[in-house]
């Protein structure tokens, strides 16, 4: 599946869940080491991809600073809430960033839409299933990572309370 991938939801959790450099490291880390291979086993080359590399991962900064709010307080309805809206905010950017760079988009309101939306027609598949797979794997990651976590575990069912007598 096209861009169903846990990246997204890693920046968002790490920079909640963890304090201090790991916070940030942990997920950057992690993507430089997964996108050159990931690109590799699509029959990319990794070092040729030009400023779309660079564009997803300002956009993964930017998801990663948008979970800087939800450090005080955070449901995990909240935290999943926050993961669907990270991956709209990261398909808007970087397929904005498509729409501007390329010349086969008409630069226009329409152009745009077809970007955030079908895509190119020469495109495999239309825009609106990356982000489907990218909305899917964030929340499937970002409830993974909250039930890693042992403070964001649901309560067991506890055996019912019985009345005492005296």
């Amino acid at each position: 599946m096209p861009n169903f991938q846990p990246l997204p939801a890693l920046f968002l959790c790490s920079i909640i869940f963890l304090r201090g450099t790991k916070a940030w490291a942990l997920p950057v880390v992690a993507w430089l080491l997964s996108n050159p291979l990931a690109s590799l086993l699509q029959g990319y080359n990794p070092f040729e991809a030009g400023g779309g590399v660079i564009i997803a991962f300002l956009a993964l900064l930017l998801t990663g600073a948008m979970a800087l709010p939800f450090r005080k307080s955070t449901s995990p309805a909240l935290l999943l809430g926050g993961g669907l809206i990270a991956a709209g905010v990261f398909h808007l950017v970087t397929n904005a960033a498509v729409w501007l760079a390329d010349p086969l988009y008409a630069k226009s309101a329409g152009g745009l839409w077809q970007a955030l939306w079908s895509g190119r027609p020469t495109d495999l598949m239309p825009s609106w299933v990356f982000l489907r797979n990218l909305a899917g794997a964030n929340f499937l990651f970002t409830a993974l990572f909250l039930l890693a976590r042992p403070s964001w575990r649901p309560a067991s069912q506890a055996a019912p309370a019985l009345a005492q007598t005296r």
